[in-house]
């Protein structure tokens, strides 16, 4: 065999006279080939498709290979006078191949090399030399598609290009026109070897070209697509044409101080519809390690406004259309966000050089915005600020849901900064104040000895403080989980919270929603002691998007409010003169709880 095949074969461009039958058509006629009419179909059912390059008469050709009922199998035919090298270059720019992985089977010498010449990464082949073993050759191996839904997806690629080369409009009015659609599908394990396939054997659209060679690439990527921080998602494509299927995917490490992208991956079937760009952007554009060559850049478009962000049926069915979304908690709100909404506030650790600023903070939530405005002191900290506040309270006034995981609330040292305003800080954060700045940090620093009961009232006056402010959104109040390895004492004070937050809940079942994590996650999607698997946050996710109520009321304002906020509930303790704690019993809890919900609803 003289034919060099050095890469995987996706597309195989044939040349009809005497390569794909005998004869020449506008002569003597010609002598059908029935085993290459089989090897087309046979490629087809291997997910490789075929073209034509030929110079004949575009009807009576057309003709003839449907009489042989194999036209339908044939994308993007060139079949006319121009010169076949530059005829070649324009199959392989429509359909979105790169050239070296299309093999060009013409019988002519001159042809092959006007081929090459115009194409030079092209594999090039005398069919001759090749076409009795082209099925048994590993590069023409393809992969199973007894569907042929590869060549159905091509199809309506060409339908897409030939209503483009008719119009005299800009591609971005063309795109308009298109009704795009995408999905982002969360469930991988369900399309763990079409992901495979496509970090493997897509160049064009691999931002990252992180490879999976062997086994053991392929075992440690499945561990990493279930590991703690780590976002993934598939990416499905529709439009006005057809369905593109499943053509994307991605990995996103996210941390308070991580937010980058380890696969970023696309088919060429999509190039140049600013799928790549939109995905990019609704990810929050973070950091990526772009490794060339790839055929363009994530910048593109200086504006993509030609896509829906899903299939609009399925986001009916789910009930989130247009749903905006606050998350307001640790770590482990940052794997349930992307599966919540794209319009979502996050309120979630962020990463400083002298610590963590942590939002799950009564002192966020409920404290004077007048006095957090104005304590300069408050600007020093690696913690939350007032333009937090600001977005904060304008967020929930228009969200549809919000999320609350506060039990980190329980936890941490707290302190009044001036007499006025409250923050709960972490040692890491208080180690600043050494040497010349310690005498700020007493002059200006009072530590608050709360109970553990006093730390639950103050928790559960914020999320009451956020159901008044909020008049569209149902309210998720996330539970702790218990089923961790933790000693008894651990295990008491989340059952504590628990209880206090599910109780509290209860008694306005219509707005608050308790998420009962013990539940919903079993100990098999434990990670560590309370982080856990991609598919437990998925189905969290999926609970809470179930149960989410429909706003409760109808319209909802185009224009920020410009009354001012309702005044947040006093703290439930009085750092000044703590109440005296009660028993930790289920009876102790309720009846405190009854008398301080009395308190704070009136």
């Amino acid at each position: 065999m003289t034919a060099n095949l050095t890469n995987p074969v996706k597309l195989v461009i044939w040349d009809l006279d005497d390569t794909f039958w005998r004869g020449a058509l506008a002569e003597e006629g010609i002598t059908p080939i029935p085993s290459n009419v089989e090897i087309v179909r046979e490629l087809s059912r291997r997910g490789i498709v075929s073209a034509i390059c030929s110079k004949n008469e575009f009807e009576p050709a057309k003709t003839k290979l449907i009489e042989l009922e194999i036209w339908d199998h044939f994308i993007f035919p060139s079949i006319d006078l121009r010169p076949k090298g530059k005829a070649i270059a324009s199959i392989v720019e429509e359909a979105a191949l790169r050239p070296d992985n299309v093999l060009f089977l013409d019988d002519n010498p001159s042809n092959r090399e006007e081929a090459k010449f115009f194409n030079p990464d092209l594999m090039v082949a005398d069919p001759a030399d090749l076409l009795d073993r082209l099925l048994d050759h590993p590069h023409l191996a393809g992969k199973p598609d007894p569907e042929m839904t590869r060549l159905k997806q091509y199809q309506l690629l060409e339908r897409k290009v030939n209503d483009k080369s008719k119009s005299n409009r800009s591609n971005e009015a063309f795109l308009r026109s298109c009704d795009i659609q995408i999905t982002i599908d969360h469930n991988v394990d369900a399309h763990f070897d079409r992901i495979v396939e496509l970090i493997n054997r897509t160049n064009q659209l691999n931002y990252t070209k992180i490879r999976l060679h062997t086994p053991e690439d392929i075992a440690a990527f499945r561990e990493t697509l279930n590991a703690f921080t780590y976002q993934a998602g598939c990416v499905r494509v529709s439009d006005k044409y057809g369905d593109y299927g499943l053509v994307g995917f991605f990995l996103l490490q996210r941390r308070a101080s991580i937010n980058k992208l380890i696969h970023f991956v696309f088919s060429c079937r999509t190039m140049h519809m600013g799928v790549e760009q939109y995905v990019y952007e609704r990810l929050g554009s973070p950091e990526i390690d772009i490794v060339p060559p790839t055929s363009y850049g994530l910048r593109s478009h200086s504006e993509i406004d030609w896509i829906a962000a899903d299939n609009l049926a399925e986001r009916a069915e789910r009930g989130d259309m247009g749903r905006k979304v606050v998350l307001v908690g640790g770590c482990d709100l940052l794997q349930l966000t992307s599966f919540c909404s794209g319009d979502r506030l996050e309120f979630v650790n962020r990463a400083q050089d002298t610590g963590k600023a942590r939002f799950e903070d009564p002192g966020f939530i409920m404290g004077d915005r007048a006095a957090i405005r104005s304590c300069e002191i408050l600007r020093t900290l690696p913690s939350w600020n007032y333009e937090d506040v600001v977005q904060f309270d304008r967020g929930i006034n228009y969200a549809n849901l919000i999320l609350l995981s506060m039990w980190p609330a329980m936890n941490g040292d707290v302190y009044l900064i001036d007499g006025s305003v409250r923050v709960r800080l972490a040692k890491k954060q208080l180690a600043q104040f050494g040497g010349a700045k310690r005498k700020i940090f007493r002059e200006h620093f009072e530590k608050l000895e709360l109970s553990e009961e006093e730390r639950l009232m103050d928790i559960l006056a914020s999320i009451e403080t956020v159901a008044k402010r909020s008049p569209w959104a149902s309210i998720f109040v996330l539970g702790a989980y218990t089923k961790g390895e933790m000693n008894n004492a651990q295990i008491t004070r989340r059952r504590m919270f628990n209880e206090g937050c599910r109780e509290f809940c209860a008694r306005r079942p219509r707005k608050l929603h308790y998420v009962d994590i013990d539940a919903l996650i079993s100990p098999e999607q434990l990670l560590d002691k309370t982080h856990f698997t991609r598919a437990g946050y998925l189905a969290l996710a999926g609970h809470i998007l179930d149960r989410a109520d429909a706003p409760a009321v109808t319209k909802r304002p185009d224009t920020p409010s410009r009354t001012k906020p309702k005044p947040a509930p006093q703290y439930a303790t009085q750092p000044k003169s703590p109440v005296p704690p009660e028993r930790s019993t289920s009876s102790g809890l309720r009846n405190m709880l009854g008398v301080f919900v009395s308190r704070i609803t009136g």
